[in-house]
């Protein structure tokens, strides 16, 4: 496993030297600045899980370190612990203003100081892994062309993506977070069926919800679509949120596979919108 590198920022070469032997000690990997100027150079220079960062420096002060830190990194991005005296409750007050996640007070408590530490390390990893998560999600999604939908119960809200209203034809601020948005473009014959899929999977009797349904388009047809998702449950098993894909599958539907015409279905569908 990688050790997490910390840049700690001391004019004092005392403090630097003390902190940093005991940081590698318990498994961190450090890198010092003497400076405010030294420590912008190396943050931009390389990528730290967490700064450790001296309020009192002469020439550019810890704050005005944090303050350029903060216009380039969110908090989540690259955390930050101001070390002050323990009589310096006004520079906490600013550090924590400008965007500091926490703070030490000089003496520094060594265990107290690495527990922090290691919290906001760690929450940031998580953070880090969450947003690679997403990331892949979404670029999988785009590749299968899928819309997306995601429906808060509790809310009462669904929220749909463009790629999801772009399959009926609409665009993004022609529908809302009503579920009716979706049940309303429903035809007549499929809704049944489809609150059927739906309430299995939510009261437990499917593993999953997946669902073939025709929905209304913007132009007055319809389109075929899949369904899947999958429930949130919270500790009592109520389903409390619920979210998945739509994908359109209509050119499978209305043209035989073997001969690549169109089939009974585009008819019906044809003679219908007519």
């Amino acid at each position: 496993m990688t050790a997490s590198r910390v840049l700690l920022v001391d004019d004092e070469a005392v403090n630097r030297d003390m902190l940093s032997r005991r940081l590698e000690r318990r498994g961190y990997s450090v890198g010092v600045a003497a400076s405010g100027a030294e420590a912008l150079e190396a943050i931009d220079r390389e990528a730290w899980a967490a700064v450790l960062l001296d309020v009192q420096m002469p020439g550019m002060s810890g704050l005005e370190v944090l303050q350029k830190v903060r216009e380039r990194w969110t908090a989540a991005e690259l955390p930050v612990l101001m070390v002050t005296a323990k009589d310096g409750s006004e520079d906490i007050v600013a550090a924590l203003d400008l965007g500091a996640n926490d703070y030490v007070t000089k003496p520094v408590d060594f265990p107290v100081a690495v527990a922090r530490l290691r919290a906001h390390i760690a929450r940031k990893d998580a953070e880090d892994r969450l947003r690679a998560s997403e990331e892949r999600y979404a670029l999988a999604a785009r590749g299968a062309n899928d819309g997306l939908w995601d429906w808060d119960m509790a809310a009462g809200c669904l929220h749909l993506s463009a790629r999801w209203k772009s399959i009926v034809g609409c665009d993004e601020a022609e529908i809302d977070t009503r579920p009716e948005e979706w049940f309303d473009r429903v035809h007549a014959e499929d809704l049944p069926r489809l609150r059927h899929d739906l309430d299995a999977h939510l009261r437990g009797r499917a593993p999953h919800f997946e669902n073939e349904h025709r929905l209304r388009h913007a132009a007055g047809n319809f389109r075929w679509v899949l369904a899947r998702g999958m429930a949130v449950r919270d500790r009592q098993n109520t389903p409390v949120r619920m979210a998945g894909s739509l994908s359109d599958i209509t050119a499978n539907k209305v043209v035989d596979q073997l001969t690549g015409l169109p089939n009974r279905m585009l008819l019906h569908d044809r003679l219908e919108h007519v």
